[in-house]
């Protein structure tokens, strides 16, 4: 008997609303006549439907308006990324013209020619420092040929293909320069000791005068593997050990091994 009886409920619920949806609906003098009542009755079913309708409603419009904003932040996001993309290609271009500029304007190299390279590779390691260029023998790039930088010597060109070239740095523990200093022109020879780590120096015999700060130079004698005038680089360290038959320096590299974007390639052949 129960369930009979709430169904009947519900049935006289549905009729009873279905009857106040059918006054709202009707038009002409019944509607003006009984307008009053027939909000009075509805009123009540209406509040109840707008309660159960109304939620349903901002939530489709809540997610079609985040849908927007989210689109329009994804787009903010994109132009921001092409604005910050064009800025810093722009810095990346005044780099490499500043960069250019400084090759160009190399007053070591005197009349010297030369044939501007970009890197395409660095291979450094504990002993092994070595760069990969744009320029080979089609350019009349040769083994032996010198490397400078902006600061001075880079190293030397030690393999070439018709469009590329091995350069191995002066910090390379394969590398030794004979160099000169001081006002008297002082001979010795720098080594290589690997990538990011100063130079070492033979060949000074104790009571040289020898300055911290001090520059030295490629000394060009005859034969040599560079022409006579390239910076290598700097006096940073000087120790005499007692009983040593030389003195013992360490030379920072005057060139910035560590950002060589573009290189000058010497064209000048050892021994020339």
């Amino acid at each position: 008997m129960a369930p009979q009886r709430g169904r009947r409920r519900l049935l006289t619920f549905a009729g009873f609303l279905l009857a106040a949806l059918t006054l709202l609906a009707i038009g002409g003098p019944l509607r003006s006549a009984s307008s009053g009542l027939a909000r009075a009755i509805v009123s009540p079913f209406v509040d109840v439907v707008r309660g159960l309708t109304k939620p349903v409603g901002e939530t489709f419009a809540g997610a079609f308006n985040y849908a927007n904003v989210v689109a329009q932040n994804h787009q903010l996001e994109r132009e921001l990324g092409r604005l910050e993309l064009k800025q810093r290609s722009a810095g990346f271009e005044q780099i490499q013209l500043r960069d250019l500029l400084a090759l160009d304007q190399l007053p070591f190299l005197g009349t010297l020619q030369t044939v501007i390279a970009q890197t395409n590779y660095q291979n450094l390691s504990d002993f092994t420092a070595t760069i990969e260029i744009d320029k080979g023998s089609s350019s009349g790039v040769l083994v032996g040929m010198p490397v400078v930088g902006s600061g001075g010597l880079v190293g030397t060109v030690t393999a070439t293909t018709s469009g590329g070239s091995t350069v191995t740095l002066l910090t390379d523990a394969s590398q030794s320069i004979g160099v000169t200093f001081g006002s008297m022109g002082y001979q010795a020879v720098v080594h290589g000791q690997g990538a990011s780590k100063p130079l070492d120096e033979d060949f000074v015999a104790p009571g040289t005068p020898v300055h911290k700060g001090e520059t030295m130079y490629t000394s060009g004698l005859q034969g040599g593997l560079f022409p006579a005038g390239i910076p290598v680089g700097r006096i940073a360290v000087t120790h005499i050990h007692r009983g040593a038959t030389e003195v013992s320096i360490s030379v920072e590299p005057l060139a910035n091994l560590n950002e060589l974007d573009y290189v000058d390639v010497v064209l000048w052949e050892p021994g020339s």
